[in-house]
Order: structure tokens, then C-alpha cells, then sequence
């Protein structure tokens, strides 16, 4: 019963601890992304990109959460999608793209570091992302 009663705690002390880690992350992005989303900058980002995210059956909108998890995780994506209104083939299109190009500095540095070329790394990813981004859109589209 103490094994029990231990692993309880544990669990809770690292649940917790885990959770706290992902709102450090989240709240500020969420705070920065309602800022923007708010500001004359806004409508500026939407113009720029519509033509551009269109391709992907996205609203212009949609390259701040792409902007994001370009720079940040998967996590920071969340944050900033959640200040959207985005339907289900969106937030699909969305999460597909970033889950092959995200924390793209972050990991061309490892790549350099173990002896890989990061240029085309990130050549290889922002290309893949495009390309699933086109495919998955796509079929958001269609089906």
C-alpha cells in the first residue's frame, strides 16, 4: 500500500511540475498572439499572407501559428491557435506543417553540431512541410 501511495505522489508532484512548464510556455505565447491579433498589425499579416495560405485552404490568419512553430514547438502552436476560430481541416493543415518544420533553428543547430549541413536540413523540412501543407489542404478541401 505504500508502493501505492508513493507512485500517487510522485506522479502528482511531476504532473504538476509538467504542467507548470507547459503554461510558461503557453501563457505568453497566447498573450503576444491577442496582442497581435488586435493590432493594426493584424489585418496587414492577413493581406500579405491570404494568397499564400490560401494554397494550404487556410485564412490568411493562419501564419501566425505557422510563424510560431517555426521558431518555438508544438506547444507554442496550440497557444496560438486557440486565439482562431479554425475548423477541424484547418487545424489538421496546421499541426501537419508544423509537426515537420517546427523548432527549425533550435534543430539546425543540432544537426550542425553532429556534423549535418544545417541549410539543407531546413531546406529538406520547409520543403517537406510545403509539400504535405499542398496534400493535406488538399484533401481538407475535398473531403
Amino acid at each position: 500500500m505504500n508502493i501505492f501511495f508513493t507512485a500517487v505522489k510522485d506522479g502528482t508532484v511531476k504532473g504538476l511540475k509538467t504542467g507548470l512548464m507547459l503554461l510558461k510556455i503557453m501563457l505568453p505565447i497566447y498573450f503576444v498572439v491577442v496582442l497581435v491579433k488586435y493590432s493594426p498589425i493584424m489585418p496587414w499579416l492577413q493581406n500579405a499572407f491570404e494568397p499564400s495560405m490560401g494554397l494550404f485552404g487556410l485564412p490568411g490568419n493562419a501564419i501566425i501559428p505557422i510563424i510560431m512553430g517555426v521558431f518555438t514547438d508544438e506547444y507554442g502552436v496550440i497557444a496560438a491557435m486557440r486565439s482562431f476560430d479554425f475548423n477541424m481541416a484547418q487545424i489538421t493543415t496546421i499541426a501537419m506543417i508544423i509537426l515537420t518544420v517546427h523548432s527549425l533553428p533550435v534543430e539546425s543547430a543540432i544537426a550542425q553540431k553532429i556534423g549535418f549541413p544545417p541549410i539543407k536540413l531546413a531546406v529538406f523540412r520547409i520543403t517537406l512541410a510545403i509539400f504535405i501543407g499542398l496534400l493535406v489542404g488538399w484533401l481538407g478541401g475535398i473531403l
